[in-house]
């Protein structure tokens, strides 16, 4: 009996005590920072003492806590090696072959994600491939709800055959910073392809966002129906199709698109973009791993939300930094390079990459210890993955040289816009160059900028350097400027200012939009008679989620029932300058505010009705002006329509004019603001798709084409540099 007691007390000692173990970024050729307290952390028995030993002298020691966890920092030597790391608990590690030198963090989605075999123009580096002081060591995928404490992963040695799976633009970062410092470099991926800036955000950064917050809710009521089995099943069909028809791709011709390969549908918890997940699975248990800063290439994936860019990659980096406890580590970014059709346009205004860009440039302003490798030259207008990472490595490595290794005959930066005065006609910009003077690539005119007057128009702008950081933009059609562009567009293929280096400049616009009123310049006595509800931008105005039109200026709240006439003015400034306008007031016909507005799925404004005593006012030749008791209609709701005259208003016709077949859709469709003089067979003002921006159709009196009088699918808003499109009351 007493055997047995001992026997089963001896294996409940054994299970209270445990090896000492360490994160696996702990390891065999690893790179520790050199000359600082770098951070080591790992697991024993709760109580036990653990000491930490590096074989150039010396160690440090702690006690694991009650959870049975440890950390300690231990101090690093000036750069080189090979050194062996010891620790030592109840029992005891040897890390051989370490080395002391520059740890770099290499993060973000596919263009930092994708290894040197995937292109083309690698080969001859991947071969070179022969460097034993840079070491690799790549993040195992994970994406966690919750923050993880493990993590997968080991360090290896450069090789041709390391580097072929390694991160292009990590490793000619890294190859750079060893050619210049000679000295070893330890290079950390953390990336994974496709991913938005959300993810690697640590969740307590961005819990206010409202947008995300229910990104999490509709993920909640999705996982309720989450069924891995079904799912598991839909997938392993998808895939064994995917497999027969990509048998019959590779003996085809292969002129077709190749077939894609499925996709597994996770639980919508364990997403790869679900906020935070990446920063729980892949960030969190990696830090504090010591380093000297990070590398960034991401941004493709939130090109859909750019306006918020700024403040994510902001709320990233200063999480990364707080988990990490080393300060203002220095946070390098890649600004986008050029994508997709090369721009027609002296400027693209909303482009979605061309606002990234702004974002990043933001950032590398406003954000202590970043900067920004500028890309706009480099792009391929039909892979996101451009080729040259070479280039992208480089550039990075140059401002970790300059800011970071003291070298100082670096230049470290393209030219980026420092300031900008207006005077006698032209824009004066100066430039930070970055330690070399402004150049033009391959001579001749410089391309890519453009000016935008008081009349709204965009021109394309004549450029000239006037000094080492000073360019001097003019065009005799803007005589007045109010904003300057430059490379402003979704791909600015060809744009050429550039320093002496070959360093590209960056991306801009500087200047405020002129304040347009032209109600108040074309009939001032309306303006101070009527009371403003809405104020309209149809050119850039867009419908939240679909249902809610977002007004420029909105009083509705403001205005009480009951009104006595409600009013319409409709103004279009074209690109020569000239503006033609239309004022119409009637009998209202709605008591709700909300509804005499753009009629939007929000406010359930439905109308195809007649108005009594309206009156007309234009500067239009073609409109017939004065007062009207009857004979006019509007056709305004938020659905689709067709063109028969199904209520048989007199004087329509069949094709798209005054009298129009309403949808009964319930949901959101294309849309029409209109109003009619039917006794005249003239439309006066028609705001029709107001979801689409630049392409909604806008106009005023009929609309001259063959099929519809009422301007539907003209899509023509985007010919007018101003439009302004104001709702009144009369008291």
């Amino acid at each position: 009996m007493k055997l047995k007691l001992l026997i089963v007390v001896g294996l409940l000692s054994s299970s209270l005590f445990a090896d000492v173990k360490l994160q696996s970024v702990f390891g065999d050729n690893m790179v520790l920072q050199q000359n600082t307290s770098a951070n080591f952390w790992g697991t024993a028995s709760p109580g036990e003492k653990v000491t930490v030993s590096g074989s150039w002298g010396k160690s440090a020691e702690t006690t694991a806590g009650k959870n049975g966890k440890w950390k300690l920092e231990l101090k690093t030597p000036d750069a080189g090696g090979p050194f062996t790391v010891t620790v030592q608990g109840k029992n005891k590690l040897a890390f051989k072959n370490v080395m002391s030198g520059e740890v770099w963090l290499c993060t973000g989605q596919s263009n930092m994600d994708r290894a040197m075999s995937a292109f083309k123009d690698t080969q001859g580096a991947i071969a070179d491939a022969d460097y034993p002081k840079i070491r690799f060591f790549v993040v195992g995928k994970k994406a966690s709800n919750a923050p993880l404490e493990t993590l997968s992963g080991h360090w290896a040695l450069c090789t041709p055959k390391t580097t072929a799976e390694f991160s292009a633009t990590g490793y000619f970062f890294g190859l750079k910073l060893y050619k210049e410092l000679n000295i070893p470099i330890g290079l950390v991926e953390c990336a994974w392809g496709g991913t938005r800036v959300e993810t690697w955000t640590p969740w307590e950064k961005q819990e206010d966002n409202p947008r995300l917050v229910k990104e999490r809710e509709n993920a909640a009521k999705r996982a309720q129906t989450y069924d891995e089995a079904e799912e598991r099943k839909i997938y392993n069909n998808a895939k064994e199709k995917y497999e027969a028809d990509l048998k019959a791709w590779d003996e085809s011709d292969k002129k077709e698109c190749r077939p894609r390969n499925p996709s597994f549908k996770q639980h919508p918890f364990q997403e790869q973009n679900y906020s935070s997940n990446l920063y729980n699975g892949m960030t969190n248990p990696l830090a504090p791993y010591t380093v000297k800063g990070a590398i960034w290439y991401q941004g493709e994936a939130n090109a859909g939300n750019a306006a918020e860019y700024a403040k994510q990659l902001g709320l990233m980096i200063t999480g990364w930094r707080e988990k990490w406890g080393q300060g203002d580590f220095p946070f390098y970014f890649v600004q986008l390079p050029g994508f997709q059709t090369a721009w027609s346009n002296p400027v693209e205004e909303n482009a979605s990459w061309a606002l990234l860009r702004e974002a990043f440039a933001d950032v590398a302003k406003n954000v202590p210890n970043t900067g920004m490798a500028i890309t706009i030259d480099i792009g391929e207008a039909n892979d996101i993955h451009p080729q040259q990472k070479s280039k992208v490595g480089e550039r990075l490595a140059r401002l970790a040289l300059n800011k970071d290794y003291d070298k100082k005959d670096v230049a470290w930066t393209g030219p980026i816009i420092k300031s900008c005065e207006f005077k006698e006609g032209k824009a004066v910009i100066k430039f930070e160059t970055g330690g070399s003077p402004l150049a033009v690539r391959n001579g001749g005119k410089i391309k890519g900028f453009a000016l935008l007057g008081n009349n709204s128009e965009f021109v394309e702008a004549n450029a000239e350097i006037v000094r080492d950081d000073t360019v001097e933009v003019t065009s005799d059609k803007v005589k007045i400027p109010t904003i300057v562009y430059y490379a402003w567009a979704q791909n600015p293929e060809g744009v050429n200012l550039m320093n002496k280096e070959g360093l590209p400049a960056s991306p801009f616009r500087y200047g405020k939009k002129p304040e347009f009123n032209l109600l108040k310049q074309l009939m001032p006595e309306v303006e101070e008679e009527y009371e403003l509800v809405y104020e309209i931008n149809p050119k850039s105005a867009l419908c939240k989620d679909g249902t809610k039109f977002i007004y420029k200026k909105d009083n509705s709240d403001k205005v009480k029932s009951p009104f006595k006439k409600v009013a319409y003015f409709l103004a279009l400034l074209d690109k020569a300058g000239n503006t033609k306008y239309v004022f119409v007031e009637m009998d209202p016909f709605t008591d709700d505010v909300k509804k005499i507005g753009v009629p939007d799925k929000a406010s359930g404004a439905r109308f195809q009705c007649p108005v009594k005593n309206v009156k007309v006012k234009s500067n239009v030749p073609e409109i017939k002006t004065g007062d009207f008791p009857d004979g006019c209609n509007i056709e305004f709701w938020d659905c689709n329509y067709d063109g028969r005259n199904a209520k048989e208003i007199p004087g329509a016709s069949d094709k798209y004019d005054f009298g129009d077949l309403m949808s009964n859709q319930e949901s959101a469709g294309y849309g029409s603001m209109q109003i009619h003089n039917n006794k005249e067979k003239q439309s006066i003002i028609c705001f029709n798709n107001f979801r689409a921006g630049e392409n909604a159709d806008l106009g005023i009196g009929n609309s001259g084409t063959p099929n519809a009088d009422d301007w539907t699918f003209t899509k023509n808003a985007n010919k007018y540099p101003v439009a302004e499109l104001k709702v009144l009351i009369k008291k």
